[in-house]
């Protein structure tokens, strides 16, 4: 499939089935409360308590209803899948467990990073030494940065480029990872299977590096200017905020995991 026939399909599907697409809808209303009843000025503690917890368990259902979506989009299905709410709600569990995992390495390694080349040590100095400067009447940022070694800037200066450096490259790497790992998690219900790393490179070989970079950036454009017309209609008085977040963002939403099922169909 090429990226016209995917975006084509991806933009269509939403509507595919009109009901499933309103429960959706219902289900993005539901897992929104904990912030729109507060911001209607209700204020009540165990009411608070009641709605988040409502926004965590459906926050998961939808998780793993986008999950079969991604399975649906590499089987070739045209329709949205059923609801199995608990079923879902167990696949969204597993689904964030390895979403964190992969923040959770690369969070790591920038760490690793930082504390070796001495970004840490090095602020802390800084922050010592600013102190100490203003213990001693310092009082504009010009004399507290003139009371700071030049070797401790320079210092801090190298070891955060090199940090951002390597936190830029291996979010990219990990993010194009975590969406192929979520794909094989998909497509076998068994979180193991996304944490496969031989696996998953060999599936991104094989669709094509370039294709999946260059069609993940065409999908979250599309997404950026469907939310620009989201936040148009929200100007709409009263019902422009209804219509915006509760049809547009569920819209976005089963677009973007359509297409991401669609782009790893062949792998």
């Amino acid at each position: 499939m090429n990226l016209r026939e995917l975006i084509t399909d991806a933009i269509k599907y939403p509507i595919s089935d009109t009901r499933k697409f309103l429960i959706f809808c219902a289900l993005i209303i539901l897992m929104s409360l904990s912030t729109i009843v507060p911001s209607y000025g209700v204020k009540n503690n165990t009411l608070t308590i009641i709605l988040t917890l409502v926004t965590l368990i459906v926050s998961f259902v939808v998780l793993g209803y986008l999950v079969e979506i991604i399975k649906g989009g590499t089987e070739g299905s045209k329709i949205l899948p059923d609801f199995d709410y608990v079923k879902q709600f167990v696949i969204g569990i597993k689904a964030m467990i390895l979403e964190i995992i992969y923040f959770i390495i690369p969070l790591i390694i920038v760490i690793i990073v930082a504390s070796a080349s001495g970004l840490f040590t090095s602020f802390t100095k800084m922050v010592y030494a600013s102190i100490d400067a203003i213990a001693n009447n310092a009082t504009t940022a010009s004399m507290i940065m003139a009371a700071i070694p030049k070797s401790t800037i320079n210092t801090f200066t190298n070891a955060l480029t090199v940090t951002l450096i390597v936190a830029v490259i291996l979010f990219i790497i990990f993010s194009l990872m975590s969406f192929t790992a979520l794909v094989r998690f998909a497509k076998s219900g068994s979180g193991t299977e996304g944490l496969r790393f031989k696996e998953i490179l060999k599936d991104m070989s094989k669709i094509g590096l370039l294709k999946i970079i260059v069609t993940l950036i065409v999908i979250y454009l599309i997404a950026l200017v469907l939310s620009a017309v989201i936040g148009i209609i929200g100007l709409i008085p009263y019902i422009g905020v209804f219509i915006g977040i509760f049809v547009g963002l569920p819209f976005i939403m089963l677009f973007t995991f359509r297409a991401i099922g669609l782009l790893y169909a062949d792998a």
